[in-house]
């Protein structure tokens, strides 16, 4: 958003900015899986403050330059988005590591994990519009500054800096795409992350046919609102059975959310009912972490939430293009949703195997002497 306000404001079109935006998340998506192998090699400290440091002074020169040079603001942009610290990734890594075994605490965790992003989505567009009201730069600055503080906080952080990779005899090349249990779940987040990126697009049709001219800024605001609610609810109490058995309701019930969107009301009762759609993905992606969390390859875990953080802004980037090309039709995000379900429910025996093994596994850890039992929970 910073990006897109401060070429805006340069160029006095959206055209570049756009660009621009889509210049950093493609390296953002890019660099996130690269930066997790290094820390599951290497421990999460370095990647994290190294990265944060980079991407903070990247976008802080383009605050200070402007984005007059096409060049050198794609450029710029680029570094950013590759060097963007595994925050993400980095702490669902380190939750399971510094939270008791119990598996309410990691689905809290990771609930209010989710919830706090998309309260970022919500306010994150908001303050920086301010800040670009007042200067050019003023947001990216703000930006720059917010990230090398969030990133060096957790880089530094104790957790942060005596984790220790697993040792491993050999590494294999492909990581946790090694595991067609994650394939099958970065595949539904690809499906289900195109449903997103699809009603930021749609928002902008309807509320032009409306004639509202709030409503392209406000819908989307909403759905992250479901999402920070689903989020704190999904995490505040126990429900029954496991994380695959959630996963598989949530993907079905997401599609049950964007039904009601098809039907072509008005802007307050589509703002009320796009919260659902928020809700369910919130939690979706909740519950594909906790699942990811035990199916990925020994060692990788980190890479892995790489993976899914890619595979949900790849979704995300499909999704606003597919739904540019039908001209804003909420039949593109019904039919994401209906594809990452179709993914989910036709996987459902992969994954119901892979997590009675590791169900079998921790039971047997369980059972051994305490120095081996630390053991099978770090490698979890």
């Amino acid at each position: 958003m910073s990006l897109l306000l401060a070429a805006h404001d340069e160029h006095g079109s959206l055209g570049f900015g756009g660009a621009l935006s889509a210049m950093y998340l493609v390296a953002f998506a890019v660099g996130q899986p690269v930066l997790g192998r290094f820390a599951d090699r290497r421990g999460p400290a370095l990647p994290i403050v190294a990265g944060a440091i980079t991407a903070s002074s990247a976008l802080g020169v383009l605050a200070v330059v402007g984005t007059g040079s096409t060049g050198l603001s794609v450029l710029l942009a680029a570094v950013a988005g590759l060097s963007n610290p595994p925050l993400e990734s980095g702490l669902r890594t380190l939750w399971p590591r510094i939270l008791p075994t119990r598996s309410g605490y990691l689905r809290a965790a990771y609930a209010l994990d989710n919830g706090s992003q998309e309260a970022v989505y919500v306010a994150g567009p908001l303050v920086a519009a301010l800040l670009a009201a007042l200067a050019p730069g003023a947001a990216l600055a703000a930006t720059a500054a917010v990230g090398v503080v969030g990133g060096l906080s957790l880089g530094l952080s104790r957790p942060a800096r005596e984790l220790r990779p697993i040792a491993l005899a050999e590494h294999h090349w492909l990581g946790p795409l090694r595991s067609r249990e994650v394939l099958v779940l970065l595949g539904a987040l690809i499906c289900a992350g195109g449903a997103v990126g699809a009603v930021r697009v749609c928002a902008a049709a309807q509320g032009e046919s409306l004639g509202v001219a709030w409503f392209a800024g406000a819908l989307p605001a909403f759905m992250s609102f479901g999402g920070l609610v689903g989020g704190l609810v999904y995490g505040a109490r126990g429900w029954p059975g496991g994380p695959l058995t959630h996963l598989v309701l949530l993907a079905v019930g997401h599609v049950a959310a964007w039904v009601p969107m098809m039907w072509g009301l008005g802007a307050a009762p589509s703002a009320a009912l796009v919260i659902l759609p928020g809700v369910c993905f919130s939690t979706l992606v909740c519950a594909a972490c906790l699942v990811i969390n035990t199916v990925a390859p020994t060692g990788t875990a980190t890479e892995a939430f790489g993976w899914l953080i890619a595979a949900v802004n790849l979704g995300i980037a499909a999704g606003s293009a597919v739904a540019g090309w039908t001209d804003g039709n909420y039949g593109v995000a019904l039919g994401a949703s209906v594809a990452a379900a179709l993914v989910v429910l036709c996987s459902l025996g992969w994954l119901r195997v892979r997590a009675a093994a590791v169900s079998a596994a921790a039971r047997t850890a369980s059972s051994s002497t305490p120095a081996r039992r630390a053991d099978a929970v770090a490698s979890a």
